[in-house]
């Protein structure tokens, strides 16, 4: 009996080690969402993934098989400069203290059904 402990001991010790030692998966931000052929693709100034606050960074929300006239962008401090040919372009100027974490939560909605609504969650940081 107690080498039947000691073996699930063992198992779980190792199981757990090997769990503990597996590389962590690193997240950069998801800064596209597609939806069968329809696509939306977040372009950040000089190609970043994040934002900084502060800052008014042009961001080009690119749309694929998505009328443009069907196409919303809700979040804090964006403001839409032109919306043709498939790319709305915005200015998002986010002040310092203004979020409770530091992403940025910006909705989009291309249609009526819950599957054309997306929430894009953008990292935000302090300018150095």
């Amino acid at each position: 009996m107690k080498k039947i402990k000691f073996l699930k001991s063992i198992i779980i010790f190792i199981s757990l080690t090997i769990y503990g030692c597996e590389k962590p998966e690193t997240k950069i931000s998801e800064l596209i969402y597609e939806n069968g052929n329809k696509k939306i693709e977040i372009q950040i100034q000089d190609g970043k993934d994040y934002l900084e606050y502060d800052q008014p960074t042009e961001t080009n929300f690119v749309l694929t098989n998505i009328a443009q006239n069907n196409f919303y962008v809700i979040g804090p401090g964006i403001s839409v400069i032109q919306n043709k040919n498939g790319i709305m372009k915005t200015q998002i100027k986010v002040p310092r203290n203004y979020l409770e974490t530091d992403t940025l939560n910006v909705k989009v909605s291309f249609g009526k059904k819950p599957e054309e609504n997306h929430e894009f969650n953008i990292p935000m940081k302090t300018a150095e």
